[in-house]
Protein backbone atom coordinates (compact mmCIF):
# COMPACT_ATOMS: atom_id res chain seq x y z
CA UNK A 1 0.00 0.00 0.00
CA UNK A 2 1.46 3.42 -0.50
CA UNK A 3 0.55 7.36 -0.06
CA UNK A 4 -0.39 9.89 -1.62
CA UNK A 5 -1.45 10.02 -5.69
CA UNK A 6 0.76 7.25 -7.16
CA UNK A 7 2.52 9.60 -9.49
CA UNK A 8 3.25 12.60 -6.49
CA UNK A 9 4.98 10.95 -4.41
CA UNK A 10 6.65 12.86 -1.47
CA UNK A 11 6.63 10.64 1.49
CA UNK A 12 8.37 7.41 1.91
CA UNK A 13 6.99 6.11 5.57
CA UNK A 14 8.48 3.45 7.60
CA UNK A 15 7.14 -0.09 6.46
CA UNK A 16 4.42 -1.29 8.18
CA UNK A 17 5.11 -4.74 10.40
CA UNK A 18 3.29 -8.04 9.30
CA UNK A 19 6.44 -10.15 9.90
CA UNK A 20 9.63 -9.93 12.14
CA UNK A 21 11.43 -9.44 8.30
CA UNK A 22 9.81 -5.61 8.97
CA UNK A 23 11.74 -4.56 12.02
CA UNK A 24 15.34 -4.79 13.27
CA UNK A 25 16.15 -5.84 16.57
CA UNK A 26 18.47 -3.46 18.40
CA UNK A 27 20.98 -6.25 20.28
CA UNK A 28 24.66 -4.78 19.48
CA UNK A 29 26.04 -1.28 20.62
CA UNK A 30 27.04 -0.08 17.33
CA UNK A 31 23.48 -0.05 16.36
CA UNK A 32 23.27 2.55 19.32
CA UNK A 33 25.67 5.34 17.25
CA UNK A 34 24.81 8.68 17.22
CA UNK A 35 23.25 8.84 13.86
CA UNK A 36 24.38 12.22 12.54
CA UNK A 37 27.86 11.05 13.15
CA UNK A 38 26.92 7.98 10.93
CA UNK A 39 25.33 9.78 8.63
CA UNK A 40 27.43 10.03 5.29
CA UNK A 41 28.50 6.31 5.75
CA UNK A 42 24.71 5.42 5.49
CA UNK A 43 24.03 7.52 2.40
CA UNK A 44 26.90 5.58 0.95
CA UNK A 45 25.70 2.73 1.69
CA UNK A 46 22.40 3.66 -0.29
CA UNK A 47 24.11 4.63 -3.37
CA UNK A 48 21.11 4.37 -5.95
CA UNK A 49 19.74 7.75 -4.65
CA UNK A 50 16.57 9.01 -6.78
CA UNK A 51 17.12 11.86 -8.46
CA UNK A 52 14.77 13.56 -6.32
CA UNK A 53 16.89 13.82 -3.27
CA UNK A 54 18.91 17.28 -3.33
CA UNK A 55 21.80 17.98 -0.90
CA UNK A 56 20.06 19.02 2.08
CA UNK A 57 20.93 22.39 3.90
CA UNK A 58 18.06 21.73 6.04
CA UNK A 59 18.38 21.55 10.10
CA UNK A 60 19.45 18.14 11.83
CA UNK A 61 18.61 17.36 15.43
CA UNK A 62 19.35 14.78 17.01
CA UNK A 63 17.94 13.43 20.48
CA UNK A 64 19.03 10.89 22.94
CA UNK A 65 16.54 10.59 25.58
CA UNK A 66 15.92 8.36 29.12
CA UNK A 67 12.57 8.29 30.51
CA UNK A 68 12.57 6.93 34.41
CA UNK A 69 9.48 5.77 36.24
CA UNK A 70 9.76 5.41 39.76
CA UNK A 71 7.07 3.00 40.42
CA UNK A 72 7.56 3.23 44.65
CA UNK A 73 7.49 7.03 44.87
CA UNK A 74 5.46 8.46 41.75
CA UNK A 75 8.58 10.64 40.65
CA UNK A 76 9.58 10.12 36.55
CA UNK A 77 11.11 12.31 34.23
CA UNK A 78 13.50 12.03 31.62
CA UNK A 79 17.15 13.23 30.65
CA UNK A 80 17.60 14.30 27.20
CA UNK A 81 21.09 15.31 25.14
CA UNK A 82 20.30 16.97 21.92
CA UNK A 83 22.34 17.85 19.56
CA UNK A 84 21.11 20.57 16.30
CA UNK A 85 22.68 21.76 13.34
CA UNK A 86 21.12 24.10 11.73
CA UNK A 87 20.53 25.25 8.08
CA UNK A 88 23.14 23.10 7.16
CA UNK A 89 25.51 24.03 9.93
CA UNK A 90 25.57 27.87 10.77
CA UNK A 91 25.08 26.75 14.13
CA UNK A 92 25.92 23.22 15.91
CA UNK A 93 25.60 22.57 19.41
CA UNK A 94 24.15 20.22 22.18
CA UNK A 95 21.52 21.32 24.83
CA UNK A 96 20.99 19.63 28.18
CA UNK A 97 17.39 19.29 29.32
CA UNK A 98 15.91 17.79 32.52
CA UNK A 99 12.27 17.47 33.46
CA UNK A 100 11.14 15.27 36.59
CA UNK A 101 7.50 15.25 37.51
CA UNK A 102 4.90 12.63 39.84
CA UNK A 103 2.42 10.34 39.46
CA UNK A 104 0.84 10.90 42.14
CA UNK A 105 0.72 14.00 45.05
CA UNK A 106 3.50 13.85 47.76
CA UNK A 107 4.96 15.55 50.56
CA UNK A 108 6.56 15.91 53.63
CA UNK A 109 5.08 17.05 57.01
CA UNK A 110 2.02 18.02 54.89
CA UNK A 111 4.19 20.26 52.74
CA UNK A 112 4.35 19.49 48.75
CA UNK A 113 7.72 19.63 47.61
CA UNK A 114 8.79 20.37 44.13
CA UNK A 115 7.14 18.71 41.83
CA UNK A 116 7.66 20.20 38.22
CA UNK A 117 10.99 21.26 36.94
CA UNK A 118 12.00 21.72 33.23
CA UNK A 119 15.47 22.79 32.95
CA UNK A 120 17.51 23.18 30.06
CA UNK A 121 21.14 24.04 29.49
CA UNK A 122 23.52 24.74 26.90
CA UNK A 123 26.74 22.43 26.77
CA UNK A 124 29.78 24.16 25.79
CA UNK A 125 33.66 23.25 24.83
CA UNK A 126 33.05 19.87 23.64
CA UNK A 127 36.25 17.75 24.41
CA UNK A 128 35.04 14.58 22.38
CA UNK A 129 31.96 13.51 19.67
CA UNK A 130 31.92 10.61 18.70
CA UNK A 131 29.91 7.56 17.70
CA UNK A 132 29.40 6.27 21.21
CA UNK A 133 30.54 9.19 23.69
CA UNK A 134 29.80 12.71 24.15
CA UNK A 135 31.88 14.65 27.10
CA UNK A 136 32.37 18.04 27.76
CA UNK A 137 33.57 19.46 31.19
CA UNK A 138 30.22 19.35 33.02
CA UNK A 139 28.42 16.35 30.87
CA UNK A 140 29.34 13.21 29.91
CA UNK A 141 26.76 10.66 27.66
CA UNK A 142 29.11 7.24 26.84
CA UNK A 143 27.73 3.97 26.08
CA UNK A 144 29.40 1.36 26.89
CA UNK A 145 30.09 -2.52 26.30
CA UNK A 146 29.24 -4.94 28.75
CA UNK A 147 29.24 -8.90 29.55
CA UNK A 148 25.73 -9.25 30.27
CA UNK A 149 24.14 -11.20 27.43
CA UNK A 150 20.21 -9.97 28.42
CA UNK A 151 22.23 -6.07 27.21
CA UNK A 152 22.84 -4.27 24.70
CA UNK A 153 25.08 -2.17 26.30
CA UNK A 154 25.30 0.58 29.51
CA UNK A 155 25.00 4.12 29.17
CA UNK A 156 26.78 6.20 32.04
CA UNK A 157 25.22 9.64 32.50
CA UNK A 158 26.89 12.24 34.32
CA UNK A 159 26.11 15.80 34.55
CA UNK A 160 27.70 18.71 37.14
CA UNK A 161 26.20 21.99 35.59
CA UNK A 162 27.30 24.78 38.22
CA UNK A 163 25.00 27.52 39.45
CA UNK A 164 23.54 29.40 36.82
CA UNK A 165 22.89 33.16 36.50
CA UNK A 166 19.18 32.02 37.78
CA UNK A 167 20.62 30.28 40.30
CA UNK A 168 19.76 26.81 39.01
CA UNK A 169 22.15 23.82 39.49
CA UNK A 170 21.90 19.99 38.54
CA UNK A 171 24.11 17.71 39.26
CA UNK A 172 23.29 13.85 37.49
CA UNK A 173 25.04 10.15 38.15
CA UNK A 174 23.21 7.49 36.42
CA UNK A 175 23.93 4.25 35.32
CA UNK A 176 21.48 2.86 32.79
CA UNK A 177 20.87 -1.16 31.07
CA UNK A 178 20.01 -1.11 28.07
CA UNK A 179 17.92 -4.28 27.28
CA UNK A 180 17.33 -5.09 23.35
CA UNK A 181 15.43 -2.37 21.23
CA UNK A 182 13.75 -2.35 17.39
CA UNK A 183 13.87 -0.06 14.48
CA UNK A 184 11.18 -0.71 12.04
CA UNK A 185 12.71 -1.09 8.49
CA UNK A 186 14.23 0.46 6.20
CA UNK A 187 16.93 2.05 9.13
CA UNK A 188 14.28 3.23 11.07
CA UNK A 189 14.01 5.81 9.25
CA UNK A 190 10.91 7.85 7.06
CA UNK A 191 12.15 10.10 4.37
CA UNK A 192 10.67 13.11 2.85
CA UNK A 193 11.32 13.80 -1.07
CA UNK A 194 12.54 16.91 -2.50
CA UNK A 195 10.67 16.17 -5.54
CA UNK A 196 7.63 13.60 -6.53
CA UNK A 197 8.13 10.08 -7.74
CA UNK A 198 6.08 7.65 -9.26
CA UNK A 199 4.91 4.25 -7.73
CA UNK A 200 6.55 2.38 -10.47
CA UNK A 201 10.34 4.05 -9.11
CA UNK A 202 8.97 3.72 -5.32
CA UNK A 203 8.46 0.12 -6.14
CA UNK A 204 11.68 -0.42 -8.26
CA UNK A 205 14.05 1.24 -5.81
CA UNK A 206 12.13 1.61 -2.34
CA UNK A 207 15.28 -0.21 -0.21
CA UNK A 208 17.88 2.56 -1.97
CA UNK A 209 15.30 5.33 -0.91
CA UNK A 210 17.28 7.73 0.96
CA UNK A 211 17.21 11.30 1.53
CA UNK A 212 19.17 13.17 4.96
CA UNK A 213 15.50 14.99 5.09
CA UNK A 214 13.67 12.17 7.50
CA UNK A 215 12.48 11.19 10.48
CA UNK A 216 14.33 8.65 12.38
CA UNK A 217 13.30 6.36 15.49
CA UNK A 218 15.49 3.53 17.81
CA UNK A 219 13.47 2.33 20.59
CA UNK A 220 15.06 0.61 23.52
CA UNK A 221 11.71 0.08 25.38
CA UNK A 222 13.38 -1.42 28.51
CA UNK A 223 15.80 0.01 30.58
CA UNK A 224 16.48 -0.03 34.29
CA UNK A 225 18.03 3.47 35.83
CA UNK A 226 20.18 3.63 39.20
CA UNK A 227 22.26 6.70 40.55
CA UNK A 228 21.35 10.10 41.93
CA UNK A 229 19.83 13.82 40.77
CA UNK A 230 20.31 16.79 42.49
CA UNK A 231 18.57 19.70 41.25
CA UNK A 232 18.65 23.10 43.44
CA UNK A 233 16.05 25.64 42.14
CA UNK A 234 16.31 29.35 41.84
CA UNK A 235 15.24 29.59 45.08
CA UNK A 236 17.61 27.54 46.72
CA UNK A 237 15.61 24.60 47.62
CA UNK A 238 16.97 21.33 46.74
CA UNK A 239 15.10 18.06 45.34
CA UNK A 240 17.16 14.61 45.99
CA UNK A 241 16.34 12.07 43.35
CA UNK A 242 17.51 8.38 44.52
CA UNK A 243 17.19 5.68 41.24
CA UNK A 244 16.92 2.33 42.36
CA UNK A 245 16.70 0.28 39.68
CA UNK A 246 13.89 1.78 38.33
CA UNK A 247 12.19 1.08 34.92
CA UNK A 248 11.92 3.46 32.14
CA UNK A 249 12.50 3.65 28.11
CA UNK A 250 15.30 5.17 26.19
CA UNK A 251 14.59 6.58 22.49
CA UNK A 252 17.12 8.28 19.81
CA UNK A 253 15.35 10.46 17.48
CA UNK A 254 16.43 12.35 14.49
CA UNK A 255 14.47 15.14 12.44
CA UNK A 256 16.50 15.90 9.41
CA UNK A 257 14.15 18.75 8.65
CA UNK A 258 12.65 22.15 10.18
CA UNK A 259 9.88 20.60 13.11
CA UNK A 260 6.96 22.72 11.43
CA UNK A 261 8.03 20.88 7.89
CA UNK A 262 7.97 17.25 9.53
CA UNK A 263 4.87 17.10 11.05
CA UNK A 264 1.87 18.73 12.70
CA UNK A 265 1.08 16.77 15.40
CA UNK A 266 2.85 14.29 17.83
CA UNK A 267 1.28 11.59 20.22
CA UNK A 268 3.62 9.13 22.47
CA UNK A 269 2.98 7.11 25.55
CA UNK A 270 5.28 5.26 27.58
CA UNK A 271 3.99 2.42 30.36
CA UNK A 272 6.26 0.90 32.79
CA UNK A 273 5.20 -1.78 35.32
CA UNK A 274 7.43 -4.30 37.35
CA UNK A 275 7.48 -6.67 34.49
CA UNK A 276 6.07 -5.33 31.97
CA UNK A 277 6.07 -1.88 29.49
CA UNK A 278 4.40 -0.23 26.70
CA UNK A 279 5.20 2.30 24.19
CA UNK A 280 4.03 4.08 21.11
CA UNK A 281 5.11 6.68 19.11
CA UNK A 282 3.29 8.34 16.49
CA UNK A 283 3.11 11.63 14.09
CA UNK A 284 1.35 13.05 11.31
CA UNK A 285 3.31 14.76 8.49
CA UNK A 286 2.02 18.23 6.88
CA UNK A 287 -0.31 18.85 3.74
CA UNK A 288 2.64 19.02 2.10
CA UNK A 289 3.60 16.01 2.30
CA UNK A 290 0.26 14.09 2.52
CA UNK A 291 -1.13 14.93 5.87
CA UNK A 292 0.07 10.66 6.73
CA UNK A 293 0.08 9.37 9.91
CA UNK A 294 2.92 7.30 10.92
CA UNK A 295 2.31 4.91 14.39
CA UNK A 296 4.66 2.75 16.09
CA UNK A 297 4.41 0.58 19.66
CA UNK A 298 5.67 -2.72 21.28
CA UNK A 299 5.60 -4.11 24.55
CA UNK A 300 7.52 -5.91 26.37
CA UNK A 301 7.09 -9.08 29.10
CA UNK A 302 10.51 -9.33 31.66
CA UNK A 303 12.39 -7.40 29.89
CA UNK A 304 12.38 -8.82 26.28
CA UNK A 305 10.38 -7.78 23.23
CA UNK A 306 6.72 -9.30 23.27
CA UNK A 307 4.56 -7.86 20.35
CA UNK A 308 6.12 -4.59 17.77
CA UNK A 309 3.63 -3.26 15.44
CA UNK A 310 3.41 0.09 13.09
CA UNK A 311 0.76 1.42 10.60
CA UNK A 312 0.21 3.90 8.26
CA UNK A 313 -2.98 6.01 8.26
CA UNK A 314 -4.12 3.64 9.94
CA UNK A 315 -4.46 2.56 13.78
CA UNK A 316 -3.63 5.68 15.42
CA UNK A 317 -4.03 7.37 18.81
CA UNK A 318 -7.62 8.39 19.87
CA UNK A 319 -8.86 11.57 21.70
CA UNK A 320 -11.53 9.76 23.34
CA UNK A 321 -12.50 13.75 25.46
CA UNK A 322 -11.02 16.58 25.21
CA UNK A 323 -10.73 19.90 26.06
CA UNK A 324 -10.21 23.77 23.79
CA UNK A 325 -7.22 25.40 25.32
CA UNK A 326 -8.29 29.80 25.00
CA UNK A 327 -4.87 30.53 24.72
CA UNK A 328 -4.41 28.27 21.30
CA UNK A 329 -7.93 27.25 20.45
CA UNK A 330 -5.97 23.22 20.47
CA UNK A 331 -8.41 21.03 21.57
CA UNK A 332 -5.93 18.53 23.77
CA UNK A 333 -7.24 15.53 25.23
CA UNK A 334 -8.27 14.53 29.04
CA UNK A 335 -9.40 10.77 27.56
CA UNK A 336 -6.54 9.25 24.96
CA UNK A 337 -6.54 5.73 23.35
CA UNK A 338 -3.33 4.10 22.00
CA UNK A 339 -2.89 1.13 19.64
CA UNK A 340 -3.56 -2.20 21.67
CA UNK A 341 -6.10 -1.14 23.18
CA UNK A 342 -4.04 0.91 25.96
CA UNK A 343 -6.47 3.68 27.27
CA UNK A 344 -5.81 6.57 29.77
CA UNK A 345 -9.38 7.39 31.23
CA UNK A 346 -7.91 10.11 33.44
CA UNK A 347 -5.08 11.96 32.26
CA UNK A 348 -3.37 14.52 34.71
CA UNK A 349 -1.61 17.32 33.27
CA UNK A 350 1.79 17.86 34.26
CA UNK A 351 2.77 20.67 31.83
CA UNK A 352 1.61 22.58 29.07
CA UNK A 353 4.68 23.83 27.30
CA UNK A 354 4.11 27.04 24.66
CA UNK A 355 7.50 25.88 22.96
CA UNK A 356 7.96 29.64 21.67
CA UNK A 357 7.25 31.10 24.70
CA UNK A 358 10.60 32.46 25.22
CA UNK A 359 10.77 34.11 22.40
CA UNK A 360 10.78 37.72 21.99
CA UNK A 361 6.53 38.49 21.21
CA UNK A 362 7.90 40.35 17.70
CA UNK A 363 9.59 36.82 16.84
CA UNK A 364 6.98 34.57 18.33
CA UNK A 365 4.27 36.55 16.08
CA UNK A 366 6.58 36.50 12.62
CA UNK A 367 6.62 32.35 13.16
CA UNK A 368 2.83 32.44 13.75
CA UNK A 369 1.96 34.44 11.21
CA UNK A 370 4.28 33.18 8.44
CA UNK A 371 5.16 29.85 9.17
CA UNK A 372 1.48 29.32 10.70
CA UNK A 373 3.18 27.34 13.64
CA UNK A 374 1.98 28.05 17.73
CA UNK A 375 3.93 24.67 19.05
CA UNK A 376 2.69 23.75 22.54
CA UNK A 377 3.38 20.42 24.68
CA UNK A 378 1.04 18.98 26.61
CA UNK A 379 2.42 16.18 28.98
CA UNK A 380 0.51 14.10 31.62
CA UNK A 381 1.78 11.41 34.26
CA UNK A 382 -0.59 9.14 36.05
CA UNK A 383 -1.09 6.15 38.17
CA UNK A 384 -1.82 3.72 35.20
CA UNK A 385 -2.92 0.00 34.46
CA UNK A 386 -2.52 -2.62 31.45
CA UNK A 387 -3.18 -5.77 31.03
CA UNK A 388 -3.45 -6.15 34.84
CA UNK A 389 -0.50 -4.78 35.72
CA UNK A 390 -0.25 -1.63 38.04
CA UNK A 391 2.27 1.06 36.56
CA UNK A 392 3.18 4.55 35.61
CA UNK A 393 2.28 5.93 32.16
CA UNK A 394 3.87 9.55 30.88
CA UNK A 395 1.77 10.73 27.69
CA UNK A 396 2.60 13.64 25.26
CA UNK A 397 0.48 15.67 22.71
CA UNK A 398 2.25 17.77 20.56
CA UNK A 399 0.38 20.57 18.24
CA UNK A 400 2.93 22.18 16.02
CA UNK A 401 0.35 24.00 13.39
CA UNK A 402 -3.64 24.26 13.15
Amino acid sequence: MLWNNKDNIKFVPIKEIKSDEDYTVVDDINQLEWYVQNLHNTAHRRSSFFKAVKNSTETRIETQTLYFMDLKSGRCGFVQLLYSSVMGGIYKGFQLNFKSFRSRASGKDGREEQTDIWESFKVDHIKEFSHLKVESPEVRFAFKKTGENELVSKLEVKVNIPKQNNGTELQIELIVDLHRGFMVNPDGCSFYMDKTLSEEDLVKQRETTFSKKMIRHLFIPRIHCRGTISYYNSQGNKTDIRLDNVPGLYIDAVQGLLPQKAANRWNFCGFQSIASSYLCMEFTTTEEYGAITVSVWCTTKDNQIHTVGSNINGCSAQFLNTMKDPKNGYYYPTQIRFPLEFEERSLALVNRYDIMGELPSIVKKLAENIAHIKPYIYQYCQDSTYNGESGISIVECTFISS
